[in-house]
């Protein structure tokens, strides 16, 4: 009897220690998610669905002081009041080669590029693009592309009125040439 209940309770042990190896596996973040932090694109970008949050302004702030100050000027000319999406749902709309390009400045949404040009290796942006590609929460894509149809009617409007101006530029010369050759 006292065998059996050491058998049964090495079995329990056993058990339990493997349960706990898979949900530590599990709480490893994925590789693409790694390089999304590793990288700092939560420093402008959030991923609700996935617990990733903008950094803080005190963190962000800590940051810069640890920097060189050319570095510093660099990317303070790099930041942007412009309000950036939630990716949560960036691979509804987008697949990983379109965001390898984005990522690469090779891509443009509204004649924009991104911001920062991805500066890991090939196959680490391939990693990151597959993860944000495999990213479809269908809200946040949504949302997302909400946040890009004012820019894209931005970019119309203004399109429109350059051409108004050019239509009644031309047709201001066309009365000077009229009253030109009375």
């Amino acid at each position: 009897m006292m065998k059996r209940s050491l058998v049964v309770l090495g079995a329990m042990m056993l058990v339990m220690g493997m349960s706990g190896a898979a949900i530590a596996a599990d709480e490893a973040p994925a590789p693409g998610k790694q390089l999304f932090l590793a990288n700092k694109c939560n420093s402008c970008h959030t991923i609700a669905s996935q617990g990733v949050e903008k950094k803080s302004a005190a963190e962000a702030e800590e940051a810069k002081e640890t920097k060189e100050p050319a570095a510093e000027a660099k990317e303070g000319a790099a930041t942007t009041s412009k309000k950036v999406p939630d990716l949560g749902g960036v691979g509804v709309e987008r697949k990983a080669d379109w965001i390898v390009k984005y990522l690469s400045k090779l891509e443009a949404i509204d004649g924009k590029k991104h911001m920062k040009k991805f500066r890991g290796t090939d196959d680490e942006l391939k990693t990151l693009a597959a993860w944000l590609e495999s990213l479809k929460d269908e809200t946040a894509g949504k949302a997302m592309m909400e946040m890009e149809k004012p820019a894209s009617g931005d970019a119309k409007a203004a399109t429109e009125t350059k051409t108004e101006g050019t239509e009644k530029k031309a047709e201001g010369t066309d009365t000077k040439t009229e009253g030109d050759s009375k």
